[in-house]
């Protein structure tokens, strides 16, 4: 993946926030008066929040593949539930009847 250049990074936010206004930018946080404002940080801290941002984007993937194995889990969970319910309904009657005491 080629990683654009931060005068190109300035040029792009400059022209997605629609140009300048009164001779500031959006989102530039304080006024620059330079033409060109230094919105995005220099090549070495640039390779820096590349690196943290594959970091984030490996720990989502992983987080990801953690929700959907527990997504698995409960819903075995779930069919065995209604595999107890089906044949050993007295068990849930008699924790609705102990809710129900407690109201």
């Amino acid at each position: 993946m080629v990683q654009p250049s931060p005068e190109e990074l300035n040029n792009m936010w400059t022209n997605v926030v629609g140009g300048k206004k009164k001779g500031r930018t959006y989102g530039t946080g304080v006024f620059q008066s330079s033409s060109s404002p230094s919105l995005f940080p220099s090549s070495s801290s640039t390779l820096q929040t590349v690196e943290e941002m594959e970091a984030m984007k490996n720990q989502i993937v992983e987080l990801t593949q953690k929700c959907e194995a527990n997504d698995a889990k409960f819903a075995k969970f779930d069919k065995l539930e209604e595999l107890v319910k089906k044949h050993i309904p007295q068990v849930f009657q008699d924790e609705e009847d102990n809710e129900s005491d407690d109201n």
